[in-house]
């Protein structure tokens, strides 16, 4: 694997689409989430100014990774010339654990290094992974004193992965730390209600409840429920209402 491989390092750029769910207008805001919310709307308004890294911390389907993501396509947008580079956990393992020399190991760091913004989604995927560690703190180390930035996201506050090297923990737990609480049913019934419209569909308090009744709570879940819902009512051309979703539902492939 070669670091200057136009092919290989295009796929690490930050090339995902730009989605109304992933922007801040589209993020829904509450008590739970306020302060991870504006930290991350600071950071795309000022990118190399104030606390350094970004560690965004919350269970799943809290909106970490919709967090990232308009982060991303915030800073994008208002600094287009910038490198951002979004990359979750599971792919830096699966890139380092492919690899079959230390060589191949330094290149794949070597292009992580090459971005001005670093984000990095479900780090405590990298829980206990020692090697892997490693080359985060290298990195991180090489940004940072570039005056670049990061932002984290993961499932666990630093001090709470027993996994994390000390000197890997004391990184991240010198920025700043915004963690998102679960959110409550009024709450993820206002998100869902949201996702449901950025599908074009419109889905009333009942809807939204049975909803949140019959299924897996986890955002992400839902959020797949309801794109195939509509997909169930464009196919079968009917208008999306409480009675077609329970008859799709009624197969019982998605229920609890």
């Amino acid at each position: 694997m070669k670091a200057n491989n136009p092919i290989q390092y295009r796929q690490l750029i930050f090339d995902f689409q730009t989605t109304p769910r992933y922007t801040f207008d589209n993020f829904v805001v509450c008590d739970e989430n306020e302060i991870a919310y504006k930290a991350s709307l600071n950071v795309s308004k000022n990118p190399f100014e104030g606390i350094n890294p970004l560690y965004i911390c919350g269970g799943g389907g809290t909106g970490k990774t919709h967090l990232l993501h308009a982060l991303g396509n915030s800073i994008r947008q208002s600094f287009p010339s910038l490198n951002i580079l979004y990359v979750s956990s599971s792919d830096i393992l699966m890139r380092y654990n492919n690899t079959l020399s230390y060589e191949e190991i330094i290149n794949i760091s070597r292009e992580y290094k090459k971005s001005d913004m670093l984000m990095i989604d479900d780090i405590h995927l990298i829980n206990s992974a020692d090697a892997v560690q490693e080359q985060v703190f290298h990195i991180y180390n090489e940004l940072v004193s570039k005056g670049k930035r990061i932002a984290v996201a993961g499932r666990k506050s630093p001090d709470q992965m027993t996994g994390l090297n000390d000197y890997l923990k004391s990184r991240f737990l010198s920025g700043m730390i915004a963690a998102i609480r679960s959110n409550h049913d009024e709450i993820k019934k206002s998100i869902l209600k949201k996702m449901a419209l950025d599908e074009n569909l419109i889905i009333s308090d009942s809807t939204a409840d049975y909803l949140l009744t019959h299924f897996n709570r986890d955002l992400k879940e839902l959020h797949a429920i309801i794109q195939r819902i509509n997909n169930y009512s464009i196919s079968n051309k009917r208008k999306v209402t409480h009675e077609l979703i329970k008859e799709y539902l009624s197969e019982g492939e998605f229920l609890r």
